[in-house]
């Protein structure tokens, strides 16, 4: 990699860490996030894109609690599934791009329009290798086969994007 791409990702890279720390701590929904491009552009002596964003805040629900189940030994979901819920916030990005014909540079735009997005963590549910206690053997349970369930972390979002030229 040439010294110039390096100190080129460098200059990127120091804006990104530079917006994430300017920017104050919302409590709300979202954290708005601007990325400040001025120092790619005095690096490569070209106009930079602009940046914007949002970084989502997730909120918990309530988890399903643990169920006894007749004849198991330990409850279902012992290790229920936890929902979180948060709009999905909404980003731009504008760059300049020259026209063909030699007039004024246009800018190119894209932008996501917000949604809500609705997550769940992984959950588990375990049985022990013993039965419930059974009255014709004195109330000693009997072995039975462990059994072990994993259910799938759940994500769900609507998102879209335009483009187009200002």
């Amino acid at each position: 990699m040439k010294s110039t791409a390096r100190g080129s990702l460098a200059a990127l890279l120091t804006c990104v860490a530079a917006a994430a720390a300017a920017t104050p701590a919302v409590a709300g929904e979202q954290v708005p996030v601007s990325v400040p491009m001025e120092g790619v552009e005095n690096v490569l002596g070209l106009r930079a894109p602009q940046i914007s964003g949002g970084i989502p805040v997730p909120t918990p629900g309530a988890m399903d609690r643990p169920r006894y189940v007749q004849g198991r030994m330990l409850p279902a979901h012992a290790l229920p599934q936890v929902p979180l819920t948060s709009p999905l916030p909404e980003a731009r990005l504008s760059s300049p791009v020259p026209t063909l014909l030699g007039g004024a540079s246009d800018r190119l735009g894209l932008s996501t329009g917000g949604s809500e997005l609705t997550t769940a963590t992984p959950g588990a549910s375990l049985d022990a290798p013993l039965s419930a206690p059974q009255a014709d053997q004195f109330g000693l349970p009997r072995v039975a086969l462990p059994v072990a369930a994993l259910h799938s972390p759940l994500l769900q979002a609507a998102p879209g994007a335009e483009l187009g030229l200002n």
